[in-house]
Parts: structure tokens; C-alpha cells; sequence
């Protein structure tokens, strides 16, 4: 379980390095180096080194590696008196302070087979096991010959495919070199590839290989981070209390003037209402015509062959129904009110068999005040 929690933490870790938010925090961090006092920016860079190793035959090629940039510093011959290997190899790390740098080994480019595969999307949560099971049918190896690790390509997922650059190197030969590095003092805490000079800043061993180099000042670092934590938690508890004793003056301010703001509250929302209902008369009478001067304005168009069995008068229109000697001229009559608009009839007109009228019904719109029909 620890294994595969690595081996995602790696993959997410290649995501994020070789994706945009990677590439602006690079950029982001080596601006902000750039401010630093020079003598900070020195200690920053001696804290990030590794002790580089080649093996060669029976000689031991020791470097300190910075920024994947080698600087190498003694060639060691080995493989005759092991005690004054390891005496010498001391010394030599203690000189340059390497003493609790990692230690890598990196080999050679043609030592370590290079591929790039391409895999589906989807194969990117498992990726390590995928590797795995495809060892034997992308490589020369089965999967328990060798060791591997592999670096995820820029632009990946974009065609539903991943680009995976894959590095394989042969477990035999390497575990007896890191046998060979283990009786020289020099357990390896990885395996780089040296190309052009440069590593490439990988790491083919798997977890259970790696050695921790023992840090003496570690746990000096843990009580003072712890320290700083305990400090930082009481600073915010302080301040939570004194936020909680503005927040509580605050509430009793509040409180002594709630219920006169409830009073005011009370007066404005009163006003108000009276003020609206005494305006909504006078609103309606205004916007309006009364029904009296509707009734004025029907008497003054209709003629006098025309008279009205009902009149129905509401807020937005009027219904006539009555009996007329010529009902087809009130349209027009009717569309001449400065207070009506719209008219028509509602149905047919019929003849009264007793007086000889047209019966009609003729709804009209009625406007309101100000409007032009």
C-alpha cells in the first residue's frame, strides 16, 4: 500500500513539474532566489546538493552535484584495502560537507534503456503497474529484471493519449554496483542518468532501496518546527480571543440601540402604508376616468335612434348592449371617444321582432387618462 501511495504521489508530483502551474512556480521561485541576499541564496543552494557517483572499473569518480550540474572533485581507486577506501571516501565527504547530501549513483546513457510509449488517459492513476505488466512487451526484460521509473511528456491527455519516457536499467548489474558503493560506506540513495554532463534528475531505485541518510540536525529541526507551530497556534487562539471580545462589545452596542431601530422601524413602515393608501384613491382617480364621465361622454357619440339595455364600466374596458335603428355606425362612433379605443362587436347583431331594432353588444377599451387613442 505505501508503495503504490508513492507511486501516485510521483505521478501527480510529474503532472505538476512538467505542467503550466510547474513550469510558472519554476520560473516563480528562481525570481524570488534572485532577491535573496547572496550569502542566503549560497546556503539555499549547499542545502540542495547530492553527492554524485560513477562507478568505473575499480575506480570511484566522487562529485557534488547541484541543480543536475556536476561539479566532480577526486577519483578514487577501490577493490584493493576496504578499510582505506572508507577512510579515504570519509574524508573526502567530510571535506566538502556531503555528509548528509543523497547519495547518487548515475550511470551512463547507454547503460539504461530509453523509450517513449504512449498510453490511454485513462492509464495515468495506475501507471506504475501498467509499466509493469507491459515490461516484457515493450522491452527485452520482464519486469522483476530490472529497474524502472519514467517521466511524463508536456501536452499529455490532450488526444485522450499519454506520453510516457520510460528508463530501464538491468538489476543485476546494478545491484552489484550498488553492493559495491554499500561496502565502500557509500549506500546509494538513488540512481540518476548522466547525460551531457548533466543528470537528468530521476531516480530508478524503488522505495524500499533508497537509503535515508541519517541527519543529525533533524531532530532539532522538528522541535523547532514544532515550536513554531505551538507559537503560531497561540498567537491565533490570542487573537480569536480578542476578536471575540470586540465581537461580544460590538453585540452589547448593538443591542442597546436594536429596539429603538425597531421603533423607527415600526414609525417608517406605518407612514408608509398611510401614505399609500391614502395616495391610491387619488392615484386611481387621476389615471382613471370616473364613471360619470364615461357615461357623459357615451350620451354626447351615441345618436338618438340608439339607447342601452345595459352598460358595464371596469378599470380597462366598457360593454355596451342595446338596440340600434344602424348598430354598424357605432363602431366608428364609439372609436371617436377621446376615453374609448378598440371597438367591436361581441357576436352578431340580431333584429327585434318587436320594435324593429338591431340588437347589438360592442366591447371597447377603455383609456386611461392622457392617453391618445
Amino acid at each position: 500500500m505505501a508503495i503504490a501511495f508513492n507511486d501516485k504521489i510521483q505521478f501527480w508530483r510529474g503532472r505538476i513539474v512538467h505542467g503550466p502551474v510547474g513550469i510558472f512556480f519554476q520560473w516563480w521561485t528562481a525570481e524570488l532566489k534572485q532577491v535573496l541576499p547572496a550569502k542566503w541564496r549560497a546556503r539555499l543552494q549547499h542545502s540542495r546538493r547530492r553527492l554524485a557517483m560513477v562507478l568505473e572499473p575499480r575506480q570511484l569518480r566522487l562529485g557534488i552535484e547541484s541543480n543536475r550540474n556536476i561539479s566532480w572533485i577526486e577519483n578514487l581507486s577501490i577493490g584493493s584495502d576496504v578499510a582505506l577506501e572508507r577512510a579515504n571516501i570519509r574524508a573526502l565527504v567530510d571535506k566538502h560537507d556531503v555528509g548528509q547530501a543523497p547519495r547518487f549513483l548515475l550511470l551512463n546513457e547507454a547503460a539504461v534503456l530509453r523509450k517513449q510509449l504512449s498510453f490511454p488517459a485513462a492509464a495515468a492513476a495506475n501507471l506504475k503497474q501498467v509499466l509493469t505488466f507491459e515490461m516484457d512487451r515493450q522491452t527485452p526484460f520482464r519486469a522483476s529484471e530490472v529497474y524502472f521509473t519514467y517521466n511524463l511528456l508536456e501536452g499529455n491527455g490532450e488526444s485522450g493519449q499519454i506520453q510516457v519516457e520510460l528508463f530501464v536499467a538491468p538489476r543485476k548489474p546494478l545491484d552489484s554496483a550498488l553492493d559495491q558503493l554499500q561496502a565502500a560506506g557509500l549506500p546509494a540513495s538513488g540512481v540518476d542518468v548522466l547525460s551531457g554532463g548533466e543528470s537528468r534528475g530521476l531516480n530508478l531505485l524503488p522505495p524500499e532501496r533508497r537509503y535515508r541518510v541519517p541527519n543529525p540536525r533533524s531532530r532539532l529541526n522538528y522541535s523547532l518546527a514544532g515550536a513554531a507551530i505551538l507559537l503560531l497556534m497561540l498567537a491565533m487562539w490570542e487573537s480569536l480571543n480578542v476578536r471575540a471580545a470586540r465581537v461580544s462589545a460590538l453585540e452589547d452596542a448593538i443591542s442597546e440601540v436594536q429596539d429603538e431601530a425597531r421603533r423607527v422601524q415600526a414609525l417608517r413602515d406605518q407612514v408608509g402604508e398611510t401614505a399609500e393608501a391614502a395616495s391610491f384613491l387619488t392615484v386611481r382617480r387621476m389615471a382613471t376616468p370616473m364613471a360619470i364621465e364615461v357615461l357623459a361622454d357615451l350620451t354626447n357619440i351615441l345618436p338618438d335612434d340608439t339607447y342601452l339595455d345595459r352598460l358595464v364600466i371596469t378599470e380597462e374596458s366598457v360593454l355596451l348592449q342595446g338596440k340600434s335603428r344602424n348598430s354598424q355606425q357605432l363602431i366608428e362612433l364609439v372609436n371617436k371617444s377621446e376615453m374609448l379605443d378598440n371597438a367591436a362587436f361581441r357576436g352578431s347583431t340580431r333584429l327585434d321582432a318587436a320594435t324593429g331594432l338591431e340588437i347589438f353588444e360592442v366591447n371597447a377599451q377603455l383609456l386611461a387618462r392622457g392617453t391618445t387613442p
